[in-house]
């Protein structure tokens, strides 16, 4: 196999991959790769050889290339081709080397050949002739230009581990045919929103459009997002609080081609002005729906943008007037709609701000910039989910230990964290504890010898710690046992941390299961094949969070969760890897949590108020976004729990929360109503 740009990302020995060098980038030690050869090559060893010695080149992911300056500077006199080949399946290996030029051997004059005058045979002979490299990539790109517009999408064979459908590519190709890569993209919850804009920023990367690139999506996603793109689109980008990001300051938003950030980072100085300074092939906003007052500093920020392309991703445009969907609007198509006194005059009733007039005019002027897709439309159904949750009390030293640590946690959360014992640290040794006793002695045991503590808080600590260690009883992993004695099928198991994920094992290997473990440490290759195992023979797949995230696993329909993130989109983004639309059966999710502790507490509030598991994949996160809140939920819960004195007055916080979530979750339905009868079916792709 000898091709630039592989659509497999399988390889077999001997196969051949050239690459474009650039003789000012080697000489400054570094060589790009096309971005479909980065997810491809992500979890390769690449060698090259210097001096006869074998090197191994470092794969720079946030620049999308290879980085050596000791090593690639000596490649920038060559002009002969790079190429990266195969000499190893398992572990995956390559070796990069240059090419040497094929000699050109003139016929010799004779009655059976063609012969050359000798013009002829210098100018064949000549240096200045376009290599076999060059020549290719004029062919490809000569092939792209016979495509006329977008009716074929180019970027299909690119894709991986995406279940295409029919309404996601016409959504694709209406967008970049006739909206121009412009478009409010507003599908129902669970129709693959993200999806459609991975698709359409891909047919733009493929055909040389797009390569600034900037997505905008609420903290919570800014992960979700990052391994989408990796894992599907072989499109890698650096989120705005990656080290390396972060190292470079300012200057970081004009270095990286593609980068994903959170809105509370972009709208804040000095992030904002450098951010609309630089120019950019394609903006993504997802959740667009923040954007919808034009008196937030959100929708100014937006409104600045110098942008070619730019997609709003929401499924609720319109929540108090209809204004808000000029305001979206505008950010897509200035003008489009008029002025903002002008649209109210034209389209908005007086009497009701939601209430539309001359709404054929407004849905023809829509239709320059709108695409929804309903489930009821599309065909689409998903099985139910059956929810059931396992209530488990804890051995009077599991209890002893839980509220120790749980008052030491929150003491210091309620007073100043300091720099050792930070907010971060607490709350992680909360969950920890929450999750198992495993989990949380590492950590005990690590924040006992820092002496940056008090001698006093030391010792608390270490006594914790041994307290942890000792401690041999988990009640939740016999309930977890007598489950998959009673449920028979295949499961997935999921926990936040790997201490937790070793020790289970170990637990249910003993009990004679047959277990397969994912973790976000595993090399690619090793993650493939465990998801393979799982599909074959294996009968329980033991995941940390790794798996909930790009993982199709609808072969199986039970879930359990052994512990619970203090994040509803965690969760839902645990279930929702077998609750998708492919799933054929029911399916199951089994809920563990310790009687009276946190994660009870949470769990009470997410299925008691607003039935978390009947909802639709997507629609809890309509339902936090409806919060009058500017922080995440996992942060109202902590300080709701710090701040109360005792476990009587946060019982009643949290109801008063859960009123609140009752209320969001009412005017989310009060919206979706609103928005059938504004929207119905008129802007389907075509």
């Amino acid at each position: 196999m000898s091709t630039l740009f592989p659509s497999e990302p399988q390889f077999q020995v001997g196969d051949r991959i050239e690459l474009r060098a650039d003789a000012t980038l080697l000489q400054q030690g570094w060589l790009p790769l096309e971005p479909v050869l980065v997810g491809l090559l992500s979890q390769a060893q690449v060698v090259m050889d210097v001096d006869g010695e074998p090197n191994v080149l470092t794969l720079d992911l946030a620049h999308s290339a290879f980085q050596s300056v000791q090593h690639l500077r000596a490649l920038a006199k060559t002009s002969a081709p790079l190429v990266l080949e195969c000499v190893s399946v398992s572990p995956l290996q390559f070796r990069l080397r240059v090419e040497p030029p094929a000699p050109l051997e003139l016929p010799t004059a004779s009655n059976d050949v063609i012969t050359f005058n000798p013009d002829d045979a210098v100018l064949l002979t000549s240096t200045t002739l376009a290599r076999w490299r060059d020549f290719r990539l004029s062919l490809q790109a000569t092939r792209l230009a016979m495509v006329a517009g977008f009716d074929q999408l180019l970027c299909l064979p690119w894709l991986r581990d995406v279940e295409l459908l029919e309404h996601q590519l016409r959504a694709a190709r209406t967008v970049l045919r006739r909206l121009r890569g412009r478009a409010l993209l507003c599908d129902e919850v669970g129709l693959g929103k993200t999806i459609e804009a991975g698709i359409i920023l891909e047919e733009l990367v493929v055909r040389g459009l797009a390569r600034r690139v900037l997505i905008l999506v609420p903290p919570s996603l800014v992960e979700q997002w990052q391994g989408e793109m990796r894992r599907k689109f072989n499109l890698d980008f650096i989120a705005h609080d990656h080290p390396t990001f972060r190292e470079q300051g300012v200057r970081a938003w004009a270095n990286f081609d593609r980068i994903i950030a959170s809105y509370h980072t972009a709208k804040r100085e000095p992030h904002r002005s450098a951010i609309l300074q630089h120019e950019w092939d394609m903006v993504i906003i997802d959740e667009a729906h923040h954007f919808r007052n034009r008196n937030t500093l959100l929708w100014q920020m937006a409104s600045e943008l110098r942008r070619k392309y730019i997609l709003l991703l929401t499924a609720t445009p319109v929540q108090n007037d209809l204004e808000e969907l000029f305001n979206l609007v505008t950010l897509l198509q200035p003008g489009l709609l008029s002025t903002a006194r002008a649209f109210q005059k034209q389209f908005v009733d007086k009497r009701d701000k939601l209430m539309p007039r001359n709404i054929e005019e407004l849905h023809r002027l829509l239709s320059e910039v709108m695409v929804r897709n309903r489930r009821a439309t599309v065909g689409l159904t998903l099985t139910r989910r059956i929810a059931k949750t396992h209530l488990v009390t804890l051995t009077a030293r599991e209890r002893a230990l839980y509220d120790d640590v749980s008052r030491f946690v929150r003491q210091r959360l309620g007073a100043s964290p300091t720099r050792v014992l930070s907010r971060m640290a607490l709350v992680t040794l909360q969950k920890e504890l929450g999750s198992a006793s495993h989990a949380a002695a590492p950590t005990l045991a690590r924040l006992a010898e820092d002496t940056r503590l008090d001698a006093d808080e030391r010792a608390t600590l270490a006594e914790f710690a041994e307290r942890a260690h000792a401690l041999h009883d988990n009640s939740k992993a016999d309930r977890l046992l007598a489950l998959l004695r009673d449920f028979p099928d295949k499961m997935v198991i999921f926990t936040q941390f790997r201490a937790t994920q070793a020790w289970l094992e170990a637990r249910l290997r003993e009990a004679g299961e047959n277990v397969v473990v994912f973790h976000g440490g595993l090399p690619r290759l090793e993650k493939e094949e465990a998801i393979r195992r799982f599909q074959r023979d294996a009968r329980i797949l033991l995941s940390t969070d790794a798996g909930s995230e790009g993982r199709n696993l609808q072969f199986c329909n039970a879930v359990c969760n052994f512990d619970l993130p203090w994040n509803p989109m965690k969760i839902e983004q645990r279930v929702g890897r077998l609750s998708r639309i492919g799933q054929t059966r029911d399916v199951y999710v089994f809920n563990l949590a310790a009687a009276d502790t946190l994660e009870a507490a949470i769990l009470y509030l997410l299925e008691a108020k607003i039935a978390m598991f009947e909802l639709v994949i997507g629609e809890i996160d309509m339902i936090l976004g409806n919060l009058e809140e500017e922080k995440e939920f996992e942060e109202i819960v902590t300080d709701l729990w710090a701040q109360s004195r005792d476990d009587d007055e946060f019982r009643a916080a949290l109801d008063r929360l859960g009123d609140q979530l009752l209320a969001a979750k009412e005017n989310y339905l009060r919206q979706r109503a609103q928005e059938e009868r504004l929207f119905g079916d008129k802007f389907a792709p075509e």
